[in-house]
């Protein structure tokens, strides 16, 4: 299911995860593009109906807390499945969990507690880069270019763990390419290996 522009509200999203009636062998890929923040410990996603970013009230209300994303994925029986964030500061996730976690330990307990592959497109502290010339973010630039075939070892499929070694070699590259500063992606990958894509 693809939600986009004003559809993107909290409501809508959360009800297409709470919907989402998959089964134990089941692939289940959840893609988030737009802006993130974070307040104190929580990151949350700001889905459209957020009017104030600015405003602590307004994000805590409508936007979409890591905490919740982490109810969310747990209650899916899919034993396959990827959440890949493209937003700011989209490493601080799970930071909700513990107070002064660095970025990578606070993804591997998402990753573990929910047995999800995790693919965050920058740090806690750090901007996600658009570039207007790309039309979406880098993040989102590497995932298409891997999932085409990049990140394949040249057989006809491309994993989630070939997708997840692929953009954390090529990210921070690709941001200096396009007069960006390095983007360091964070990612963590649990539970089995499983088909992205079939390469025609």
């Amino acid at each position: 299911q693809t939600i986009n522009n004003r559809d993107a509200t909290k409501q809508n999203i959360t009800k297409a995860l709470s919907d989402l009636n998959a089964g134990p062998q089941d692939v289940v890929v959840v893609f988030l593009a737009g802006h993130g923040l974070n307040i104190e410990d929580e990151w949350y996603f700001l889905s459209h109906d957020v009017k104030y970013p600015e405003k602590d009230l307004d994000v805590r209300q409508r936007g979409i807390s890591s905490a919740e994303l982490e109810a969310m994925l747990t209650s899916i029986k899919a034993l396959k499945k990827a959440l890949i964030i493209d937003a700011c500061k989209s490493g601080a996730v799970l930071s909700a969990l513990a107070r002064s976690v660095e970025d990578r330990r606070a993804i591997a307990r998402l990753a573990r507690s929910t047995g999800t592959h995790v693919i965050a497109a920058s740090t806690d502290k750090q901007a996600a880069a658009e570039v207007p010339n790309l039309g979406h973010g880098l993040l989102t630039y590497a995932l298409l270019r891997g999932l085409n075939g990049e990140a394949g070892d040249g057989d006809d499929t491309v994993t989630v763990r070939e997708l997840i070694s692929y953009i954390e070699q090529s990210l921070p590259g690709i941001g200096e390419k396009y007069g960006q500063r390095p983007q360091y992606p964070v990612a963590d990958s649990r539970g089995q290996d499983f088909p992205l894509v079939v390469l025609k």
